[in-house]
């Protein structure tokens, strides 16, 4: 990983260490996207990745002439990011709620939102550099986005995070790895030991994205035909809204759940396709008269002929964040 900076790069360096601030942005703007994915990689949030590369950039703004020039920029930018982040967690404790934590609710308790807590974000396109990336661009590969990748890194500890981004995500040696955290390369293989033994198994798999486009889910949601909707789901499936703070496990539940919250009379619902981290996704819109108001983001997430799993994230503001109008 040990990249030499480029010719334009040296060129915009060079002019930045002068004080030109338009060199400054033409040197980092093109490391914004891939920056603000490993912040999100990291702490779950979407708001906390863009408050921490915005704060990467004023830190390398201000370091920038202790940059010397022998590695990539691009890595020299991660460090500091990846810095920011362990510092901030360690102040701040922050906790990501998962969609899917301790025990499954029982379907005829009424939840209420937890709108203290912070759950984690889905990840839009839009914060991608491309849809199928190059080799350059390897740790936007879709099993390092995918939901579930996600979801496994905020089971583990801030080192095995870390380490476990930068040895498998970004290919990093032990060595590089450990000077980038202040290490011993002994201390970053012990931690990506036990980062892979945290992981569940099919965490970071490179399975193929479904060849379906879901069009059946789309109809029976939209006509609230509730028992067509169950049948696609796997007998195991767990259905999260978040920030509710409840799930529900297995078809029966499911179904129950989605008799009493979701499909109620005089409300009806319209599914936007989107996508989000790397999967097939919809803005949710919710109808008690003409117009369509935003309602959030629903992620299901297939396996082989089955839905496995549904995640409704109820935050219109989420949509905004997907390139999806408000009301339609």
């Amino acid at each position: 990983m040990n990249v030499q900076v480029t010719s334009n790069e040296r060129e915009y360096l060079a002019s930045a260490r002068a004080g030109n601030n338009e060199a400054f942005t033409a040197l980092v703007e093109p490391h914004r996207k891939p920056l603000l994915v490993h912040c999100y990689r990291l702490s779950g949030s979407l708001d906390d990745a863009e408050d921490l590369v915005q704060e990467t950039f004023i830190r390398a703004w201000s370091k920038l002439k202790t940059f010397d020039g022998s590695g990539a920029f691009r890595n020299w930018l991660y460090i500091i990011a990846t810095r920011l982040w362990l510092d901030e967690f360690r102040k701040r404790k922050k906790r990501i709620f998962l969609p899917i934590e301790g025990d499954p609710s029982k379907p005829d308790e009424t939840p209420q939102p937890d709108l203290s807590a912070s759950f984690l974000d889905p990840l839009p396109e839009s914060w991608l550099t491309s849809p199928d990336p190059t080799p350059e661009f390897s740790y936007e590969r879709r099993e390092t986005i995918s939901f579930a990748f996600v979801v496994a890194l905020q089971k583990l500890n801030a080192r095995q995070r870390v380490v476990l981004v930068l040895r498998e995500v970004f290919n990093w040696s032990a060595e590089e790895t450990a000077a980038a955290l202040d290490l011993t390369v002994d201390s970053v293989n012990n931690l990506l030991y036990r980062a892979r033994k945290n992981l569940a198994p099919s965490s970071f798999e490179d399975n193929p994205a479904p060849g379906h486009h879901l069009t059946d889910f789309v109809a029976a949601w939209e006509s609230g035909d509730v028992q067509a909707l169950i049948q696609l789901l796997s007998q195991k499936a767990t259905f999260a809204m978040p920030p509710m703070g409840v799930w529900f496990a297995g078809r029966e539940a499911i179904r129950l759940a989605l008799q009493k919250m979701v499909f109620i009379p005089n409300v009806n619902w319209k599914l936007i396709p989107t996508s989000a981290n790397g999967d097939a996704a919809f803005g949710i819109y919710r109808s008690e008269g003409e117009a369509w108001q935003a309602f959030g983001i629903l992620l299901p997430i297939v396996s082989g002929r089955e839905i496995v799993e549904i995640t409704a994230f109820l935050n219109p503001q989420l949509c905004t964040r997907f390139g999806l109008d408000v009301v339609l």
